[in-house]
């Protein structure tokens, strides 16, 4: 009988001041896992209009499409519940995680529940470098291993 393994499933978390490269990361990790075989979505805020409504785009330019979304906890039914649950979806990439009041809610459901894996790139502090509320959230999930 063959053995059946459960996903190990992780939250990944890319942090940054302005101009960083946290997207660049990001992409750089979803293409990977898209290239190693995992299906992969990318989710951004609705509010960032800056570059294109319907892709996430790097500062040099660099476009993949994404889901722009109002909030976080919409995207199952957005993507489709049946093909959400049949494990169409491997990594969920969040961009400009700043954004999302519901972070914290959606990356514990879709890690600890729906066997994904999560990577989020947001910043760590505003323009004037006040400490942005959503780092609360990072440091929840920093690797004890480091």
């Amino acid at each position: 009988m063959r053995r059946r393994f459960l996903n190990f499933c992780e939250i990944h978390v890319i942090v940054g001041p302005m101009f960083a490269g946290e997207t660049t990361a990001l992409l750089r990790r979803v293409k990977s896992e898209g290239n190693n075989g995992r299906n992969v979505a990318i989710i951004k805020s609705r509010k960032d209009t800056r570059y294109a409504v319907d892709s996430v785009v790097t500062h040099d330019g660099t476009k993949f499409s994404c889901w722009a979304l109002p909030d976080l906890l919409s995207f199952r039914q957005k993507f489709g519940d049946e093909a959400y649950a049949k494990s169409m979806l491997d990594v969920i990439g969040i961009d400009e995680a700043q954004f999302f009041g519901d972070l914290y809610d959606f990356c514990c459901k879709v890690a600890d529940h729906d066997g994904k894996t999560v990577i989020v790139a947001g910043l760590d502090g505003d323009y004037l470098r006040f400490f942005l509320q959503i780092n609360s959230f990072f440091f929840l999930f920093l690797d004890a291993n480091l």
